[in-house]
């Protein structure tokens, strides 16, 4: 039996997020009031709040170690009488020619889309401090993508399987489609702190799966699930992401050997 979830936005995941109801309860579930550092919020709906506001400590995680060096080409534009946008200063004058419209000498510009995935995948034992080491490690991959031109699709995702391996579970949800920018605060909530791991996947686990699963399953790692993506990261195993150095020299090293592959 295989128990399915996909979201295709991040807008998506949220509204799911905040109405659908749990099928089922039990000790250290999505809501539970505990440990903020392994869940990454003291509760449900400080969870639920930072899926909007970002989490300050991943904020600054990200903001101290990503190298931040995304640009993006900008199209050729020329006055017209209709277009795009407004150009106040031929408005104000009267000129006909009052509209912005991206002009027709511009060479076209391709830009291929590079898909990442990223499985949130972990065991209890997996700290805070290396889920977040790895979020900074994508961002700053993510940053070099794009300053080469390319623009970035990027999911997370969840695999795990219960006890008696008799049931799968797949989540998906997008995080960034290709033509949004950078949202620092989004990404950082989900692959910078446990909350992605531990508050909301566990929630689709909840209102997807209708009995209650022993510890919330079991994290795995399907790659027939990730078919047609350009880089995987799997699952955080061990000590792999442990410091910022050890993250990003991993995370290229998966980059190098994809683009090599």
């Amino acid at each position: 039996m295989i128990y399915r979830y996909n979201a295709e936005s991040w807008d998506e995941f949220v509204h799911d997020l905040r109405t659908r109801k749990k099928l089922w309860d039990s000790y250290g579930d999505s809501d539970a009031v505990a440990d903020d550092d392994w869940y990454g919020s003291k509760t449900w709906d400080e969870a639920m709040q930072y899926a909007v506001t970002g989490h300050p400590v991943a904020r600054a995680a990200l903001e101290a170690v990503a190298v931040k060096q995304t640009t993006a080409l900008e199209p050729l534009w020329e006055t017209a009488p209709v277009g795009a946008f407004a150009c106040i200063p031929a408005y104000a004058a009267g000129v006909p020619e009052d509209m912005f419209a991206q002009s027709e000498l511009a060479p076209p510009v391709s830009q291929p889309i590079v898909r990442i995935v990223v499985n949130m995948s972990g065991s209890a034992g997996i700290t805070a401090q290396s889920i977040i080491n790895r979020g900074a490690a994508i961002v700053t991959l993510i940053d070099q993508i794009q300053a080469s031109g390319n623009r970035v699709d990027l999911s997370a995702v969840k695999h795990g399987h219960d006890s008696g391996r008799r049931e799968k579970y797949v989540w998906q949800v997008t995080i960034k489609r290709p033509e949004e920018p950078i949202d620092m605060d989004r990404i950082g909530l989900a692959f910078a702190t446990p909350i992605m791991l531990r508050r909301f996947f566990f929630r689709v686990l909840e209102f997807t799966v209708p009995h209650e699963v022993y510890g919330h399953g079991f994290s795995t790692h399907y790659a027939d699930e990730c078919r047609g993506a350009d880089l995987v990261l799997p699952v955080i195993s061990g000590n792999e992401y442990s410091t910022p150095a050890r993250a990003n020299a991993l995370v290229q090293k998966l980059w190098e050997q994809a683009v090599s592959a």
